[in-house]
């Protein structure tokens, strides 16, 4: 159901990816992508800080990331698990592509 058409382990490891070569500051010098602040110019969002807490969790600096944004305590380890699990399942479904074109599997 999550981003039906697109490859979601692409766009997952494509995230991780980021996350895990960019340090937090490096984002923080980039322009705000927040739409809540700049359409109802809100102090910040419930997710602002998002991505910076995304980046230093990856960069295993957890209290860095929990400051930036409370959530990532939740949305770190999921996008973990959404990868490993859609690797897990391209793995199964190689292999049994491969036994069935060997005759293994029928």
């Amino acid at each position: 159901m999550f981003m039906r058409g697109a490859p979601r382990l692409f766009i997952a490891g494509l995230a991780l990816a980021v996350f895990c070569l960019l340090p937090p500051e490096e984002l923080s010098r980039g322009p705000s992508l927040c739409l809540w602040r700049h359409l109802f110019h809100i102090a910040a969002c419930p997710a602002c800080g998002s991505m910076r807490a995304l980046a230093a969790f990856f960069h295993g600096r957890f209290g860095d990331a929990i400051n930036f944004n409370r959530n990532v305590l939740i949305t770190g380890p999921a996008l973990v698990v959404l990868a490993v699990k859609d690797l897990l399942r391209a793995v199964s479904t190689l292999a049994r592509s491969r036994f069935r074109t060997l005759g293994i599997l029928e």
